[in-house]
């Protein structure tokens, strides 16, 4: 099973980076981190900051917006459904 580490952990690594305390090389070597994934938690916390590591399933910002939209488009395509077929019964009945 995979290490996981929290949010707390990566910014506190990612901050140490940018503030030239540490390398990326030094953070990998020190908690047996691979370089690349070192790097990818910095490049996510450059472009993100404090939003970045959302974990546990939540998506990052910029996608959480396109899935809501396509969550609501769902769910309107579901009620457009269920009204035609009332708009029929209704037909039906007279």
């Amino acid at each position: 099973m995979r290490k996981q580490y929290d949010k707390k952990f990566k910014l506190k690594v990612c901050k140490d980076i940018e503030s030239e305390v540490t390398t990326v090389s030094n953070v990998a070597k020190e908690y047996s981190i691979s370089r690349p994934i070192v790097s990818r938690w910095l490049s996510e916390y450059r472009r993100y900051q404090n939003k970045a590591f959302s974990g546990q399933g939540n998506r990052l910002p910029d996608k959480a917006d396109i899935y809501a939209l396509q969550k609501q488009v769902e769910e309107l395509k579901k009620e457009t459904e269920i009204l035609k077929k009332f708009e029929h019964f209704v037909k039906q009945k007279k």
